[in-house]
């Protein structure tokens, strides 16, 4: 992480636990869906908000002078709770909620399985239910490897991160094959100019969100297909870089106004 993110992401952190149930003898510990914990103005936790547990892993692991959380036993003591506590709202079928009770969001279950798979590759044995929180990612990629979400292409990208970051934890050759099938039948839905669909056309901000993930498959992977992809992706979000700064519009297919730089600096 280079300084310029750095610089910005410090100051929110504070912002970011005060999602977080730091109780440890609460039920709700390590939810950081306050509208739940909290304010109970909801009657399920939204999986969504788990993938703040990787934040806090990452920040765990980055040694900077001005870091406060490095290293930090509270702060590892918030990222094993988050991680249990993503394990006890799962559904029976692997999946998680995003919106309602008993859902099945298929975003909800690909994107936090990709946030939580991350922290237990980072972090390893200082996951204290490392063995359990593994048998919940694969019962999230069981889910996963039966359905697919074709509406919104970066919800596929990000599946496809999860199934092969559980191949990584496990070595099990069946989650790289359909990590790499997944790859190929997205890639059939790619647009000659660079694009994936959201919701029947392109989006700026959604597709650098679909890099992101794509970038991360590639890094861990290697394979070529990836980076064509990649390649072509990038190739189209060119254009839609404003004089100003800004990225994309009322033009894009859900109208986001932001660009997500990760994937691209990766």
């Amino acid at each position: 992480m280079s300084n310029v993110y750095f610089k910005v992401i410090i100051d929110e952190i504070p912002r970011l636990l005060g999602l977080l149930d730091k109780n440890p003898i609460s039920p709700t510990f390590g939810s950081f869906d306050r509208n739940y914990w909290h304010y109970n103005i909801s009657d399920f936790s939204c999986a969504r908000f788990q993938e703040a547990t990787l934040t806090l892993a990452l920040l765990y692991l980055l040694n900077y002078d001005n870091n406060p959380y490095y290293n930090s036993e509270d702060i590892l003591k918030f990222i094993n709770g988050g991680v249990n506590f993503w394990c006890k709202i799962q559904r029976k079928n692997g999946s998680f909620d995003e919106w309602y009770p008993y859902e099945g969001s298929f975003v909800a279950t690909a994107f936090s399985t990709c946030a939580i798979s991350e922290v237990l590759l980072l972090l390893k044995e200082k996951i204290a239910n490392f063995d359990n929180s593994l048998r919940c990612i694969k019962k999230a990629v069981d889910f996963l490897s039966k359905n697919v979400d074709y509406t919104a292409c970066n919800q596929e990208a990000g599946a496809i991160l999860a199934i092969y970051n559980c191949y990584l934890l496990t070595s099990e050759s069946k989650y790289r094959d359909l990590a790499y099938k997944r790859l190929n039948d997205l890639s059939k839905l790619q647009k000659e100019e660079g694009w994936f669909p959201e919701y029947g056309g392109p989006d700026i901000g959604y597709l650098s969100l679909t890099i992101d993930y794509l970038a991360k498959v590639y890094e861990k992977s290697n394979w070529d297909l990836a980076k064509e992809m990649l390649t072509k992706a990038i190739d189209f979000l060119y254009y839609f870089s404003h004089p100003d700064g800004s990225f994309g519009g009322e033009y894009g297919s859900r109208n986001t106004k932001h660009i997500i730089p990760s994937g691209i600096n990766l």
